[in-house]
């Protein structure tokens, strides 16, 4: 909903301003589906949902450099063991998690991984971040709701089906639900203003993109 104040009196701009706000909601939307969509409500199944069960790994309870080191190191080995053709392989993780790399040093005060990591790689691969993964999980049952995941996939792999065209509709009389309620765009002298965007993401091999759960890592956790 967009107040008509504003689209009377402000410049064309406030048209454009309102559109990419849609444009970027919706991009939030689909990084948030085409990872941890579980393929029910009209979202694409994500890639929490194509990996094979072999390729999701539980996180070593104990937090150290070491394992921290041979739990990223069984991702990739899930990967090359099914022959994946790692032709444009990356990882995926929670600003928490990189973070928690960029962070780790030494017992000499060297850091591991935040030069690499700088230069927007991990072990030579590209990495990216994104809140579109949670880090609030709670595999263990345990109530601490404090754990998240790390993906490596190869987006070689991925497919993503689009419709052509975004489509942006407008209405003064269209209603809409504002989280509590129905609302009458009509009475509160509003505009309602509708993107619809059309999706599908599939993997071509299940078996090319492989998590790591359980992951409790953050600054300071080792």
């Amino acid at each position: 909903p967009v107040s008509n104040d504003l689209l009377r009196y402000s410049s064309p701009g406030a048209d454009m301003i309102v559109r990419n706000d849609l444009v970027a909601s919706m991009a939030v939307k689909e990084d948030s589906a085409f990872i941890r969509g579980d393929g029910t409500d009209g979202s694409p199944k994500g890639l929490r949902y194509w990996a094979v069960a072999a390729n999701i790994i539980t996180a070593n309870g104990t937090v150290s450099l070491q394992n921290t080191a041979v739990d990223l190191g069984k991702l990739m080995q899930q990967l090359m063991e099914a022959d994946i053709p790692m032709v444009k392989p990356c990882w995926i993780m929670a600003p928490r998690i990189k973070n928690y790399l960029m962070t780790l040093v030494t017992t000499t005060g060297n850091f591991i991984y935040k030069d690499e990591m700088a230069q927007g790689t991990l072990w030579g691969y590209p990495y990216g971040v994104t809140t579109g993964i949670p880090t609030n999980l709670d595999f263990t049952g345990a109530g601490t709701n404090d754990e998240s995941e790390i993906y490596i996939v190869d987006v070689g792999q991925a497919i993503i089906g689009e419709a052509e065209n975004i489509m942006v509709d407008s209405s003064q009389e269209a209603a809409y639900f504002d989280g509590s309620s129905v609302q009458a765009a009509f009475s509160l002298d509003q505009t309602v203003v509708r993107a619809l965007a059309e999706h599908d993401f599939a993997m071509r091999y299940d078996g090319a993109v492989a998590i790591l759960q359980n992951v409790t890592w953050s600054p300071g956790s080792v």
